[in-house]
């Protein structure tokens, strides 16, 4: 379970919740005095015989001006908390990392300065300031990590942005808050905050010596996974937006050109870098985004590998 920013996960985090508390808190002060008035007040003046009679309640000017100029002294105060907070989660340093963002039905893409392209996960260093830099693909979207108490809508033609800088390792979840189709539920994620070796070894593509070597089969649905294939293709032979990869490796195929072709190798290859030069007669045109530099050879590889297994 992700640990709250009682442990320093962010500065900006804390004091986001510092505002939230600080609030509730004097929501449950006013409360209180409130009521404890009401209780005073009840027993005080309360009617002990029968030929009591209500005593006559005059105004009190002063009385007026003081509730209602302390309460609005505190919301000013309030409304200044809340808003230099705000302004400060708006405003990234300016050596912050830029990292571009595109939300895409139903995967997160990251870009960074590299040029170096990642799904699903996010890789940061601590202790480095992080700006995000986001845009949509399709529909609206919303990307969130509950961890990090930063949140912000990323929608088409307009880029948006959001910054935070994390201050402990670990990994933190992602999620996209804006209903966006039929599989937004699975439009998840992780942060990873790496410490200066793993980062290192992470920036130079050095795999960590103590992790498990996967098979090319394990390796290639790890990436169907990770870049959102699953939105579109399913395994089990239901249709969906594309065809599915059950039993597609030797399956003749008619494209919409009217060619008919048996599924190959070099026909999935070109399917992953250039998904519009053929296409699967009933399917519609510009649905997959092209992934020709995205992936390497080594990837597409391992994800043939995969689909072949899907039987």
């Amino acid at each position: 379970m992700d640990k709250l920013f009682w442990n320093g996960l962010t500065d900006l985090g804390a004091r986001v919740d510092n505002v939230q508390i600080f609030i509730i808190a004097l929501m449950g002060v006013c409360f209180i005095a409130c009521n404890a008035v009401l209780i005073y007040f009840m027993l005080k003046y309360r009617r002990k015989t029968d030929n009591d009679v209500t005593s006559t309640v005059s105004g009190n000017q002063l009385l007026e001006i003081v509730w209602t100029v302390i309460p609005a002294v505190i919301m000013l105060f309030v409304f200044w908390y809340g808003v230099t907070v705000w302004g400060d989660l708006r405003t990234p340093p300016e050596n912050a990392m830029t990292i571009n963002v595109t939300g895409v039905q139903w995967a997160w893409r990251f870009e960074y300065p590299d040029g170096r392209i990642e799904a699903e996960d996010l890789y940061v260093p601590k202790g480095e300031a992080i700006r995000l830099n986001m845009i949509s693909s399709d529909v609206l979207h919303s990307f969130f990590i509950p961890a990090f108490r930063v949140k912000e809508d990323v929608v088409p033609s307009q880029y948006t942005q959001l910054w935070f800088q994390a201050e402990k390792e670990g990994s933190f979840d992602i999620f996209c808050t804006e209903y966006c189709g039929d599989n937004h539920s699975f439009m998840l994620g992780k942060v990873h905050v790496l410490g200066p070796e793993a980062w290192d070894r992470w920036v130079r593509r050095v795999p960590d010596p103590n992790s498990i070597p996967l098979t090319p089969v394990q390796r290639g649905e790890k990436l169907f996974s990770k870049w959102g294939c699953a939105g579109c293709h399913s395994i089990d032979g239901s249709p969906n937006i594309g065809p599915t990869f059950k039993s597609l490796m030797g399956r003749a195929e008619s494209m919409s050109d009217g060619q008919n072709i048996i599924v190959d190798e070099n026909y999935i290859m070109e399917s992953i870098n250039q998904p519009d030069r053929q296409i699967v007669a009933g399917y519609p045109k510009g649905q997959m985004p092209a992934f020709e530099g995205q992936l390497s050879q080594q990837d597409i590889t391992d994800i043939i590998d995969y689909i072949k297994s899907v039987e």
